[in-house]
């Protein structure tokens, strides 16, 4: 499992970021929001279509994604990172 890309959101939101992620050779999954709560904790959601999720996980996958990605957002050079 891996980020393959991510992008820093623009400021003033609780969106910090959108990424893609592989899970796996046959699986890949675009365009997730890695969003904070209010306790300061990130939390990874699929995008809509239709007004509705495309996807959902569990407690313990989310938090596995979510510190790989915030991970991968922090790793960003500063020109990246500031750039949105």
């Amino acid at each position: 499992m891996k980020i393959l890309s991510i992008r820093p959101s623009p400021p003033g939101g609780s969106t910090l970021a959108r990424f893609d992620l592989e899970l796996n050779e046959h699986l890949r999954l675009y365009n997730l929001g890695l969003r904070q709560r209010a306790n300061g904790r990130c939390w990874t959601v699929a995008p809509n279509a239709f007004h509705e999720r495309t996807a959902a996980f569990g407690e313990q996958f989310n938090r596995a994604i979510s510190d790989m990605a915030l991970a991968a957002l922090v790793e960003l050079p500063a020109d990246e990172s500031s750039a949105a």
